[in-house]
């Protein structure tokens, strides 16, 4: 748990606070007001904010939830003055920060009172600091903070965040978790009295996460308002003290997380319910869970709502069988076979391979990799761990250092990133720089069109693409038009459409609701029946092992675990554990043996 003291609208005028003491009873308003708010984007039809009333205390932390374009980061950068004074449009009803009008104030005064941390992390770093030490610095420099309060605000920060090994590095030298950690710790140096962000977890790892909510908790102990636009609703679930759920820029539902996360409309609306919400649904049917009791929305309140197994070893058995079944695992497993075979066709192998950046950080120490026809694999780890510089050897854009990476049988290094493209097509972390035509319809045609293929068969692809994505309502829209979440769904058809051998997802699920979730689900075992590979670079265990078959894990720039996720025994489980954690529905079995040990002779026979 990390503890702050002294933060306010500017330094040294508020009492410092120690470590869980309450300063909710110095505030005689609630520092964020907005009453009847509505916002309507210049040039939009629809108003992104409708009639939005709310108010938050000192010391809340309130999740915003939603369908992707709901109007969650529009809301997080009116309370910042990002909206009505950079992004224009019409205004209508009232808005206040700390007393002041967003309307009438402009942003140079109201970042001293509110700070905004947006969902892209790269296009907050200022460009202008060579360092991350410095760069966390440059807003207090900005502020005038004196210089013994800086180094010891700029410390702590990057210590909260667990970036402080990396303070001499560039910025932009750093992994996208850990730039969207150094721009957390940049605006927590700053210590404004409400703090806004729009996606903060969306690039970082599980403990990373974790760590980010213990320093959340405590700031919100000492009078600190945080505002927190996210659509990992298991992270909200442990975070939130209050959620609103947006629909259509209008309040759907505003109350405690354990009455807003279990309301049937969320789902409805296609919002969805935290993963333990939906396994205690499922785990009622199956006779685990009490018909009467409450359904939970954190795992520890479901690991303590299970019914115990009964005094029968053979009957608890059944019982462990229908838990593990409750998360969904990819229907080749369901028999235990195995899509692929060691025969299968190699599309990419890597044969200790070693990288070294020109600034001399060695990202790859020895990796060899092999990813046949038919596989889906999660690649995992910790941020900073070599997995994005992986995947760009996997199509040539990077080289390596030493070793071979062999694309279609041909090593990279004699052969162009246009012929590697012919097998393996990548999705990156961001976007922007994949996204380019005026249409969506024309972006998804782009791939297989500059692949050489006929007029019919580009035709077919893209079309086929367009209805895997639920792109068909926007095809004829602007890429940049559309919702990050949406903007990223158009990214993947692009990539889908080449119709490669192996395609790669860097992040697949950053930014994207239950339901969009859901079609990725959908596409990768589409992909995986047609003996069409996917890699996914992700920190979403849950996804990785609803979706996929293979789990690699990356440390140090190496591969420290390589094994099926149905294959894994107690000291692969224990690593995972130990770098990245586990799902869900592994964890929960690891409770449930445990809560029953009582049983003479109970073991994991369905291991």
């Amino acid at each position: 748990m990390y503890a702050v003291s002294g933060f306010g609208p500017s330094h040294g005028n508020m009492r410092p606070l120690r470590d869980g003491e309450m300063d909710r009873a110095s505030q005689p308003h609630h520092p964020v007001t907005l009453r009847h708010v509505t916002f309507t984007y210049a040039g939009a039809t629809e108003p992104a904010l409708r009639d939005v009333t709310l108010a938050i205390p000192a010391g809340q932390i309130c999740a915003v939830i939603g369908r992707a374009g709901a109007g969650k980061s529009t809301l997080c950068a009116l309370c910042a003055g990002f909206v009505p004074h950079f992004f224009r449009g019409r205004l209508d009803g009232d808005a206040f920060v700390d007393g002041l009008s967003i309307a009438t104030h402009p942003i140079a005064e109201l970042v001293r009172h509110v700070a905004l941390v947006g969902s892209d992390a790269f296009s907050q770093i200022s460009g202008a600091r060579f360092t991350v030490y410095d760069e966390v610095a440059f807003g207090l420099e900005n502020l005038g903070v004196p210089r013994a309060e800086m180094i010891e605000r700029i410390e702590w920060a990057l210590k909260a965040l667990g970036i402080d090994h990396l303070r001499d590095r560039s910025p932009y030298a750093l992994s996208g978790g850990q730039q969207q950690r150094l721009v957390i710790a940049a605006v927590l140096a700053m210590r404004p009295p409400i703090l806004a962000l729009d996606e903060p977890t969306m690039q970082l790892d599980p403990p990373a996460m974790a760590e980010l909510a213990d320093v959340l908790r405590s700031l919100s102990r000492q009078g600190m308002i945080i505002l927190v636009a996210e659509h990992r609703l298991d992270w909200v679930a442990e975070v939130a003290e209050r959620v609103v759920a947006l629909d259509r820029g209008a309040i759907l539902a505003d109350g405690a997380p354990a009455e807003v996360l279990t309301d049937p409309r969320l789902c409805a609306y296609g919002i969805g319910w935290p993963r333990p919400t939906r396994i205690a649904v499922q785990a009622r049917a199956e006779g685990c869970w009490a018909p009467d009791h409450p359904l939970p929305i954190t795992i520890t309140d479901l690991a303590a709502g299970l019914r115990p197994a009964t005094a029968d070893q053979g009957a608890a058995n059944e019982q462990l069988r229908a838990l593990r079944s409750l998360a969904t695992q990819p229907e080749s497993d369901t028999d235990g076979s195995q899509r692929t075979t060691p025969a299968a066709e190699p599309i990419v192998t890597l044969d200790a391979v070693h990288f070294t950046y020109p600034t001399g950080v060695e990202a790859l120490r020895g990796v060899s990799l092999t990813v046949r026809r038919g596989e889906r694999i999660a690649l995992v780890g910790r941020n900073g761990a070599g997995k994005s510089t992986l995947v760009r050897h996997l199509n040539g854009l990077l080289r390596p250092s030493r070793g071979r990476a062999l694309v279609g049988g041909v090593d990279t290094r004699m052969t162009t990133v246009a012929r590697c493209a012919r097998h393996v097509g990548i999705v990156f972390q961001d976007v922007r720089n994949q996204l380019f035509a005026r249409t969506v319809r024309d972006e998804i045609r782009f791939g297989p069109r500059n692949l050489g293929f006929s007029p019919e068969k580009v035709n077919a692809l893209t079309e086929a693409a367009i209805d895997a994505l639920d792109l068909r309502d926007v095809v004829n829209e602007h890429p940049y038009d559309l919702p990050l979440a949406r903007r990223r769904l158009v990214a993947i058809a692009a990539v889908v459409a080449m119709d490669t051998a192996l395609l790669v997802l860097d992040e697949p699920t950053a930014g994207l609701d239950n339901a969009s979730i859901g079609l990725l689900v959908q596409l990768i075992n589409n992909l995986a029946a047609q003996q069409r590979s996917v890699l996914v670079v992700s920190h979403d265990l849950d996804f990785c092992y609803e979706a996929l078959d293979r789990v690699v894990l990356m440390r140090d720039g190496q591969i420290a675990l390589d094994s099926r996720f149905a294959e894994l025994d107690d000291a692969q489980m224990d690593m995972l554990d130990h770098d990245v954690g586990l799902p869900i529905a592994l964890r929960l079995r690891y409770i449930w043996v445990s809560k029953n040990r009582h049983l003479g002779g109970f073991t994991d026979s369905t291991k």
